[in-house]
This record gives structure tokens, sequence and C-alpha cells, in this order.
């Protein structure tokens, strides 16, 4: 009897332990998960305020470009105001500079709002972020931002005052012309444009449109860096941040170069050929745009070749194209001459061609490189080109 009543005492002793042992990890369970949980809103609170603090740098250093070219701009206009009534002489380049910054062929100007909705469709954005002051910096910076895209879209400081349709009128009347032809054609037309009001006030509030950027900068830049400080976030994380966004693929080594690469733009196809000699191939096809000429009209065909040299500089691959094998090739089968003008058509196509290739050999001199940054897909059939000004291409490798 006394064993049987030891026994049961041992039985509910051994189910009281496992009891207690199964509450404790249950407890535990909950207490870590709490940790975890905890942690991990903390690091998307964190993460979601170091990406609006980087999209208002960003939006900062675009502003700063605008900056910069409305400070070249507004040199070239003055300078070309005070010379309105000598501009004969004037060099081509010039005249032409000068044309490009008055003519109005922009498109609707815009800034990335991506991060914007972001941050503004997370619904648990407000109770994770939890400062008030940082929240209304950021709704305080999108208001603005929205209404600057406005201001430089609707209002006439920013208007440029030739429309591009009578540029367009002007380059289908002239025809093809050499250079000297066409500034012959500008000064008179510039002369005239610089005595038009409307022109002498875009280039007299050329100081307004600085002033506004130079607001715009100095405005976002304060309250960014009181973002900064509100949400500790220190420059090495923001830079971090930028690297680990922009970092894909894998990186581009010799023998994964090497073999023909295509880069499809719209209806033009580049092809990069790369050698084992650091040597690569360049061709491109193309059809120029519909042409309106005196006796013809239509589209070239176009196929433009050359040999260049390529290296690797980080991660960075860096073209060197030598200008001065460029060869043309110009199908002009799309081109329609009007009757009797057939031998027009094929000098003109000659003069073109000719042109167009001593274009070419004239840029030789000047040690043209082009740099991009260079990285692969898993697959290493793909590959990514960052351009200097960010522009993002695919290449695709091309089996021969």
């Amino acid at each position: 009897m006394e064993k049987k009543t030891t026994r049961k005492r041992m039985d509910w002793q051994q189910f009281f332990i496992t009891v207690i042992g199964t509450a404790i990890g249950v407890a535990l369970t909950f207490v870590v998960s709490g940790i975890l949980e905890h942690r991990n809103k903390a690091q998307a609170q964190r993460l979601t305020a170091i990406m609006v603090i980087h999209d208002i740098d960003n939006t900062i250093d675009i502003v700063k470009k605008m900056k910069e070219e409305e400070e070249r701009n507004g040199e070239l206009l003055r300078f070309a105001l005070k010379q309105r009534d000598q501009l004969e002489g004037m060099p081509f380049d010039t005249l032409a500079s000068v044309l490009d910054v008055l003519i109005d062929s922009r498109s609707v100007f815009s800034f990335d709002t991506s991060k914007e909705k972001i941050f503004n469709s997370d619904l648990d954005t407000w109770q994770n972020l939890g400062n008030m002051a940082f929240l209304d910096n950021v709704q305080t910076f999108y208001h603005y931002r929205k209404g600057a895209q406005d201001a430089i879209n609707e209002s006439t400081v920013w208007e440029r005052p030739i429309p591009n349709e009578e540029y367009m009128q002007l380059i289908m009347d002239s025809g093809w012309v050499t250079e000297e032809e066409f500034a012959a054609i500008l000064q008179p037309l510039l002369e005239e444009k610089l005595h038009e009001n409307r022109v002498v006030y875009y280039i007299n509030v050329s100081s307004s449109r600085l002033d506004y950027l130079t607001q715009l900068i100095d405005y976002w830049t304060g309250l960014n860096d009181e973002n900064k400080f509100l949400m500790g976030i220190s420059d090495q994380e923001l830079e971090d941040y930028v690297k680990n966004i922009s970092k894909k693929g894998v990186s581009l080594t010799r023998s994964k170069l090497l073999g023909h690469w295509v880069l499809t733009k719209g209806e033009q196809t580049n092809e990069y050929d790369f050698h084992a000699n650091h040597v690569y191939d360049f061709s491109v096809d193309y059809a120029s745009s519909f042409r309106q000429m005196q006796f013809f009209s239509g589209k070239l065909k176009i196929t433009l070749s050359y040999r260049g040299e390529w290296a690797f500089k980080g991660d960075s691959l860096v073209l060197t194209p030598d200008f001065n094998t460029a060869d043309m090739i110009v199908d002009p089968s799309g081109m329609v001459p009007e009757e009797n003008k057939q031998d027009s058509l094929d000098a003109w196509v000659n003069r073109y061609r000719e042109q167009s290739i001593e274009s070419f050999k004239e840029m030789a001199d000047k040690g043209e490189k082009y740099t991009v940054k260079a990285r692969l897909d898993s697959s290493n059939d793909k590959m990514e080109w960052t351009e200097s000004d960010g522009v993002v291409r695919y290449l695709k490798r091309k089996e021969e």
C-alpha cells in the first residue's frame, strides 16, 4: 500500500513538473516572440525613416543640378542678349546652344514619388515611427515638393519662350545643310528673337528661378538635417542604405564579359562584341526620324560601326571608342523622291554619309570615354549598365 502511495506521489510530481515546464516554455516563447516583434518593428521604423530621409536628399540633389544648369544657361543667355545686335561671326556651337536653351521642348517635369507613396500607404507608419515632429516634417516636405513641381510646370517664369513646333518647322525648311549654312540661318533668327519681349522676359527672370531653387535647397536641407537629428540617423547608416539598394546582381569579370551583347532601345539596336585583347566592336542599326526635304521625304536606315578599347575600373566598365574607325551604311530605300529627283536623293545620301563619318572622325581627337557601372544577373546572360546620369540599360548576351 505504501509503495502504491509512493508511486502515485511520484507520478503526480512528474506530471506537475511537466505542466510547469510546458508553462515556462510557452511563457518564454511569448517573451521571445514579443522581443523579436519589438525588434522587427524597431528595424522597420528605422528603415522607413532612412528611406524617407534618403528620398529628401535625392530631391535636394536634383534641385542642385537644376540650379547649376540654370546658372550656366542664364550666363549664356545674358551674354547673347548683350550681343544681340552683333551676332555675325558668332560660332555655330554658341548660336545653337542659345537656341536650344530658349526652345520649349521639355516634357512635363515631375519628381519621383514612389517613396512618398510607400510612406503614405503604410497604415503602421504613423504608429511605428512615433516621432510627431519627424512625421510633420515629412508631410511638409512632400506638400512643398508637389507645389514646386506644379510651379515649374505652370508658371510663366519657367516656360521657355520659343515653341518646339517653331523650331521643327525651321529644321524642315532648312533641309540638310552644313553647320556654317545653319549658322547663317540661326543668326538672323536669334537677332529677331532676342528683341522679343517674351524672350527678354525669360532671360531677365533667370535670377528669380535661381532664387527659388536656392530657397528650396536651403529649406529642404535644414528640414532634413533636423530629420536626421530627430531620428538619430547617421551619415554611415544612409551610406549603407544607398549601397544596399543599389547593389544588384554579381560582379562583372573578364571571362563573363567576353562575347556578343545586344542593347535594344526602342527601334534602335546596339551590339557590342568584346574580345580577349581588350578590343570591342560596336555597331548600331536605327532609322532616322521622318525627313521632309525639298525634293524627297521619308526615313533613312542607318548602320554605324566602329572599334574601341575596353577596361575595368573598380566596378565600372570603361569604353574608349576609336572614331577614326567609324564607318556607316546608309540605306535610302525608305526615302521617296519627287519625279526626276532620284539623282538629287542619291547625291544627298552620299553627302550625308560622308559628313556624318567626318563628324565622327573629328571627335577622335577629343579622347571620348564612356564609363558605366556594370553588373550581371545570376545567369550571366543579362548585364545592367548604370550610366553617369543615372540612366539604367539592360543588355542581353547573344548566342553565336
